[in-house]
């Protein structure tokens, strides 16, 4: 059997507290997940998170550290934000964690980030909108907030599952820097057609980053997509 779980790296972006970090530990390893990454993380008390790892010490010994969420995600093919809230300065959809799982688990290489936020404040815009794809955990409206370790523990379950099924994902989807050379050929197509005069880049690139990420294109189909933008300017004056 072709498990994904190896290729899977949980992300933790600025997390405060040490037994958290602990319970994230044990939620991961019961999983079968074992890469996490640290970003921007405060300074912990190791007894206090070997307290709550207590058996998945060694996910913690081995975690590594980054400066910024752009440097964890530097050699990720899909990365998936976990939040609940949404706004003009997110994601223009979300899904549930059932179906983030079975997409990864369509993919048969490339490393996949599940991405979190801060306990208190969860991700920033700026971090869900270096994410690919946000997802969300279904929850009461009257308390919908999760404790940080239970969303991971939630979210690594329907993974697990996954990796158990009968399906053995054989497709390999393009990579984020050969998403961004399409999305260039795209910024540059919209702006040889004067596109962003009235409309804004930067929310322009993200929304193309996002879809074309969620698609999981092929190189083929990536190439074709590019071969069109590249024309289009010259259409024009044709």
């Amino acid at each position: 059997m072709n498990s994904f779980l190896d290729r899977l790296r949980i992300i933790l972006c600025r997390p405060e507290g040490a037994l958290n970090v602990g319970a994230v530990c044990r939620s991961m390893k019961s999983m079968g997940i074992l890469e996490l990454a640290l970003v921007n993380p405060a300074e912990f008390d190791e007894d206090e998170v070997y307290k709550m790892a207590i058996h998945a010490r060694d996910v913690y010994d081995g975690s590594l550290v980054y400066a910024s969420l752009e440097e964890a995600l530097r050699s990720v093919t899909l990365a998936a934000g976990i939040t609940r809230r949404r706004g003009v300065r997110r994601k223009w959809s979300s899904v549930p964690p059932e179906v983030l799982a079975k997409k990864i688990a369509s993919t048969a290489s490339g490393k996949c980030a599940i991405v979190f936020g801060n306990e208190q404040s969860g991700l920033s815009d700026k971090e869900l909108n270096q994410c690919d794809i946000a997802c969300h955990i279904p929850s009461s409206p009257d308390f919908p907030s999760l404790n940080l370790s239970h969303a991971v523990q939630i979210v690594a379950a329907y993974l697990y599952r996954e990796s158990i099924g009968d399906y053995v994902g054989s497709f390999t989807p393009i990579t984020r820097d050969q998403i961004e050379i399409l999305v260039a050929a795209i910024h540059d197509a919209l702006e040889a057609l004067n596109y962003f005069k009235s409309a804004d880049r930067q929310h322009t690139r993200i929304f193309f980053r996002d879809i074309l990420a969620r698609s999981q294109l092929s190189k083929k189909e990536a190439k074709q997509l590019e071969k069109i933008f590249r024309k289009l300017p010259y259409l024009r004056t044709a």
